[in-house]
C-alpha cells in the first residue's frame, strides 16, 4: 500500500538532494521554514522562498544559515492577495527556472474573518486557491520536463476541512462575495477541502492525457497534512496550542518532505492521494465530498473563469 511505512523521519530517510530545484510559497516561517531547513541541509542545488513580507524572508535567511549554505537560497516577496503580482512572479519563474523537482504550495490564509482581497474576492478563496493554482498552472511544463518531479500541496495544519460545509461555488464571479458569508472556519475549511478537489481534478487531467501531462508519470501530484501544529497558518507559535500538537520542524513538515523527495511516491506512484501526518500514510478519512468529482470540476471551471477574467487571458493551456 503506498505510504504504508510506519514511520518517516526527513533526518534518516530523506535522499541527498543535489543539483535539485524547489519553489516553496510560505517558506519563511513554521512549518514552511521547517520545509526549507530540510531541504538545504540536503543539498537542493536552489531553493525559491516566497513569502508575503521582506522581513520575514530576512528573518527566515539568517535562521536557515544553521541548516546549510545560504547561497542557495532565492528569497521572493509575493503577496497571494495580489493576482497581478502572483502572475508577474509566476512569469518570472518560469522564464528563470531551467528545472523544477517540487512545487511546495504550503502557504495558507488561516482561521481568521472574512474579507475582499484587492481583487474584490474572499481572502481565503485567492491566497488558498486561486493564487496558487495559477502559479501551478504557470509552472507546471517545468515540472512536467523535470525527471521525478513532485506537486505538493499541505492542505492544513487543522482538520477543519472535515468539518467544512458542503461548499456551493457560485456560477459567476459576481457572486463570489456570497461565499465568505458563515462561521469564521467555514472559508478556511470549505478552501482546504477545495485544494483536495482541485489537485484530483489535476491528477484526472493527467490520467487523460491532457495539457501536456502523461499518465503514470512525473510530475506526482498529492496533498498532504502535517498533522496538529503548534502554529498558525502565518507561522506564528501558539496562536492555536494543544498539548498533542507537534514541533513544525521537527515533525509538521514529514508529511510534505515526504511527496516532495521520497522515491516511494515514484515507485508506488502516489498520484491525487492524501497524505497524513509524520508516518505518511495514505489516508483514507476524506470527506463525502472529497470524492465528488462533479464538484472538482465546477471548482475548476470557476477557477479558471475568474483567473481568465481578472487577469485578461491565461498564458498557459487549460485543456
Amino acid at each position: 500500500m503506498p505510504g504504508s511505512k510506519n514511520t518517516y523521519d526527513p533526518k534518516t530517510d530523506m535522499p541527498d538532494i543535489s543539483g535539485k530545484v524547489y519553489v516553496v510559497t510560505g517558506g519563511s516561517a513554521g512549518i514552511g521554514f521547517g520545509i526549507c531547513a530540510h531541504l538545504l541541509q540536503h543539498n537542493c542545488a536552489a531553493l525559491y522562498i516566497l513569502s508575503k513580507k521582506k522581513e520575514h524572508l530576512e528573518e527566515a535567511q539568517q535562521g536557515l544559515k544553521k541548516y546549510g549554505d545560504i547561497s542557495k537560497l532565492h528569497p521572493i516577496q509575493l503577496d497571494l492577495e495580489d493576482l497581478h503580482q502572483t502572475d508577474k512572479i509566476a512569469a518570472r519563474l518560469s522564464k528563470e527556472l531551467i528545472r523544477l523537482d517540487a512545487l511546495i504550495l504550503h502557504a495558507s490564509l488561516s482561521v481568521a474573518p472574512s474579507a475582499e482581497s484587492k481583487d474584490s474576492i474572499d481572502t481565503h478563496m485567492q491566497v488558498n486557491i486561486l493564487s496558487q493554482h495559477h502559479l501551478t498552472m504557470c509552472l507546471l511544463p517545468l515540472l512536467i520536463q523535470t525527471h521525478d518531479s513532485r506537486l505538493v500541496l499541505q492542505t492544513s495544519s487543522s482538520s477543519l476541512h472535515h468539518f467544512s460545509p458542503s461548499p456551493k461555488f457560485p456560477k459567476e464571479i459576481s457572486e463570489l462575495k456570497s461565499d465568505i458569508i458563515g462561521p469564521m472556519t467555514s472559508p478556511y475549511g470549505r478552501t482546504k477541502l477545495s485544494q483536495i478537489l482541485q489537485t484530483r481534478a489535476l491528477v484526472r487531467r493527467k490520467q487523460r492525457a491532457e495539457i501536456g501531462m502523461r499518465p503514470n508519470s512525473a510530475p506526482w501530484i498529492n496533498t498532504t497534512h502535517p498533522g496538529e501544529q503548534a502554529i498558525d497558518a502565518h507561522g506564528n507559535i501558539g496562536v492555536i496550542t494543544r498539548p498533542s500538537m507537534k514541533d513544525a520542524i521537527d515533525q509538521g513538515c514529514r508529511s510534505a518532505l515526504f511527496a516532495a523527495t521520497s522515491p516511494d511516491v515514484a515507485a508506488e506512484k502516489m498520484d491525487g492521494e492524501y497524505i497524513v501526518s509524520s508516518d505518511c500514510r495514505v489516508s483514507s478519512e476524506t470527506t463525502e465530498h472529497v470524492q465528488d468529482e462533479e464538484l472538482g470540476e465546477r471548482l475548476w471551471e470557476l477557477t479558471e473563469q475568474i483567473l481568465r477574467e481578472k487577469l485578461g487571458g491565461l498564458p498557459y493551456r487549460t485543456s
